[in-house]
């Protein structure tokens, strides 16, 4: 990226095919810094142990709306017993798709938490898009399943206290809750990439 001025030059269509160009330009944009990603990484002690009942409470949300809960119903004989006869309202959280599925998210998680921002990372942020609109899951339930997800990280970090934080607890648990924002709304646009580039093709 180069500078002219005060207006960073950005090539628009690189934005769409480097993804180590796009995630510069989205930190620069944002605001995303080393120290927030140390927050985030600093975190890790703190909301690991919370990772299975974060995912447990997504699983529960999606389950709870026809719409998301059909994602999963419609993928079932790739994954579960085929002898069992179920229908949408009788699929539940026990089954075997799910409990991948939920394994998947946990490792995600962790991953954001523990992982250096890399071109394997940005790979697999990249990925969550790809997989998801590959399913035929609409993006506005993508954006509500990342909401909820932020809403949980922030809920939890919120949480911190001076056994987790050092003398500045509130200026860091701010920071790091601000950190969290800032990376899921990376994620979203990544996510939203693979449906962007879908609808354009089908309007030409």
């Amino acid at each position: 990226m180069s500078e002219n001025s005060s207006v960073v030059q950005i090539d628009e269509e690189r934005l769409i095919t480097d993804l180590e160009y796009r995630f510069q330009y989205l930190c620069q944009f944002i605001g995303i810094t080393e120290q927030d990603i140390e927050l985030i990484h600093g975190s890790a002690s703190f909301l690991g142990p919370k990772v299975d009942s974060l995912v447990d409470a997504v699983y529960v949300r999606l389950f709870s709306f026809s719409c998301t809960k059909k994602v999963f119903y419609s993928q079932r004989e790739k994954y579960d017993d085929p002898s069992q006869t179920v229908n949408l309202d009788t699929y539940d959280l026990d089954k075997p798709q799910i409990g991948m599925r939920k394994s998947s998210l946990k490792r995600f998680i962790v991953r954001l938490v523990t992982k250096p921002y890399d071109k394997a990372m940005l790979e697999a942020l990249d990925s969550m898009g790809r997989i998801h609109k590959a399913v035929n899951v609409d993006l506005i339930h993508m954006n509500a399943l990342l909401a909820f997800v932020q809403d949980a990280i922030l809920a939890e970090v919120f949480k911190m206290d001076t056994v987790d934080c050092e003398a500045d607890e509130g200026s860091k648990r701010d920071g790091t809750a601000r950190a969290f924002c800032k990376v899921l709304a990376v994620l979203t646009q990544f996510i939203s990439a693979w449906y962007e580039e879908v609808k354009e093709n089908d309007s030409l």
